[in-house]
């Protein structure tokens, strides 16, 4: 987050992948390993610990053993605010939105009725329980899907997508699960400002205004960035029984636009994403 980095003191932990940000120290640690985060924050004495590390995706959580999905989403969860609490910090953690049950009629507030269907969104709620139970100062945040670049090694499926229209190959979209999608840029600045805000809240939504499907989002990618529609291959989600059938997770996020964090219409944030495509 470079916007982060320009008006804070910033330290960075990464395991695998590094993220070089000018101004920015770094410290290389594995995040299930308390003995070695503990030094880290007796040097660094941070006043808040921004936790957005974990296994992110359900197709990510299938690669891996289901121990290692819950030493990094849950276990490490619980060290890290044990640490924050340890050493006065408050903790934001990073949840999902696929905590929720999507048989609800979707735009789900935060006291929604939660029932992950996949071993990625029930160690993200774990996590949150364990974030609750080491802390009392932390805030958590139930992201909806991302969508946008990254310069890390683990891409999205919004990327892995773009990436095989560009190289002429079909992507399957579903027209039938709905979510609050949300640019990893808009969210960059909607973080920031959170950040800084003074509020009591313990659990936010974290997402656009608007409710999207799959299919009319990245549709409406592709036609603004001038790839081929024709390569968008549309499903429903019911022609798929091994996924998670999760309906209509899309978020109410009125509590986080009274805070005065409003996010981008999703129209001029696809506009925003076309304009920083990358390069390769």
């Amino acid at each position: 987050m470079p916007e982060l980095v320009r008006d804070h003191t910033v330290h960075a932990i990464y395991h695998k992948t590094p993220m070089f940000l000018p101004l920015c120290d770094f410290s290389v640690a594995d995040i299930r390993e308390e003995e070695v985060l503990s030094p880290i924050f007796a040097k660094f004495q941070p006043e808040m610990v921004l936790h957005l590390a974990g296994i992110t995706a359900v197709s990510h959580a299938l690669a891996i053993t289901e121990d290692d999905v819950k030493a990094i989403n849950v276990t490490a969860s619980g060290t890290l605010a044990k640490l924050s609490q340890k050493f006065s910090a408050k903790i934001i953690y990073t949840s999902t939105d696929l905590v929720y049950s999507g048989s609800e009629g979707g735009m789900v507030k935060e006291d929604g009725k939660l029932e992950p269907l996949s071993l990625y969104a029930s160690t993200k709620l774990e996590g949150e329980a364990a974030v609750r139970e080491s802390t009392n100062d932390f805030l958590i945040l139930r992201l909806a899907l991302m969508y946008g670049f990254s310069k890390g090694k683990v891409k999205s499926f919004f990327q892995e997508a773009y990436n095989k229209v560009k190289s002429g190959q079909k992507v399957v979209l579903f027209n039938d699960q709905y979510r609050s999608s949300l640019s990893v840029l808009d969210a960059a600045r909607m973080m920031k400002k959170l950040i800084t805000s003074q509020h009591a809240y313990k659990l936010l939504n974290f997402g656009s205004a608007e409710r999207t499907s799959r299919a009319q989002l990245f549709s409406r990618f592709v036609q603004k960035a001038g790839l081929d529609e024709r390569l968008l291959e549309i499903r429903s989600l019911k022609e798929f029984p091994n996924l998670p059938q999760v309906e209509d997770v899309s978020l109410d996020v009125s509590i986080l636009v009274s805070m005065g964090i409003t996010p981008m219409p999703v129209e001029k944030s696809i506009d925003e994403t076309v304009k920083n495509l990358p390069n390769s």
